[in-house]
C-alpha cells in the first residue's frame, strides 16, 4: 500500500506541469478494484493529506478527500459489478467532474468566490481532467490490471 500511495502521489507531481492531466483517477479506480474500498480509502487519505499539506493548503483537505473518496466508495458498493472498460472510463469522467466540483464548492464557501463565475472559469479544466481520466482508463486500466494479476500470481 505504501508503494501504491507513493506512485499515486509522485505521478501527480510529475504531470503537474500539464494542467489537469494526471493518472490519479485511473489509479484510484484500479486500486479500488484490486484492493477494495478500505485499503484504497487509506491510500486516498494519505495522498490527499500530503497533497494538501504540500501544495493546496489544508483548508482544502476535506473537499479533496470527499472528491477522491467517492471513487472507492461507489466502486465497492453501487458500481461493484461494473467491469466493462467503457463503463469504467465513463465513470472516470464523472468522477473527475465530481472532484472538480468539490473545488468549486470549496472556493465558493471558503474563498467567497461566486459559484457561477468559478464554475464558468473552471469548465475547460474540468473537461481536460475528465477527458484525460477517460482516455487513461480506456488505454491503461486493463494492461495495469493484467500486470497486477500476473505479479500477484508470482
Amino acid at each position: 500500500m505504501a508503494i501504491l500511495t507513493g506512485i499515486l502521489f509522485i505521478q501527480e507531481q510529475i504531470l503537474s506541469f500539464i494542467p489537469n492531466v494526471q493518472l490519479t483517477v485511473l489509479l484510484i479506480v484500479l486500486y479500488s478494484k484490486i484492493l477494495g474500498g478500505p485499503k484504497t480509502a487509506i491510500i486516498v487519505l494519505i495522498h490527499t493529506f500530503l497533497d494538501t499539506l504540500l501544495f493546496n493548503g489544508l483548508i482544502y483537505f476535506p473537499f479533496m478527500l470527499a472528491g477522491w473518496l467517492i471513487i472507492p466508495i461507489t466502486l465497492n458498493t453501487i458500481f461493484k459489478r461494473v467491469e466493462n472498460i467503457y463503463a469504467l472510463a465513463g465513470l472516470g469522467f464523472l468522477y473527475s467532474i465530481t472532484y472538480s466540483w468539490m473545488f468549486v464548492l470549496a472556493n465558493s464557501l471558503i474563498g467567497e468566490v461566486s459559484f457561477v463565475h468559478y464554475l464558468l472559469s473552471d469548465i475547460i479544466f474540468e473537461l481536460i481532467l475528465g477527458i484525460s481520466s477517460f482516455i487513461s482508463i480506456l488505454w491503461l486500466y486493463e494492461p495495469l490490471k493484467k500486470y497486477h494479476d500476473n505479479f500477484v500470481k508470482l
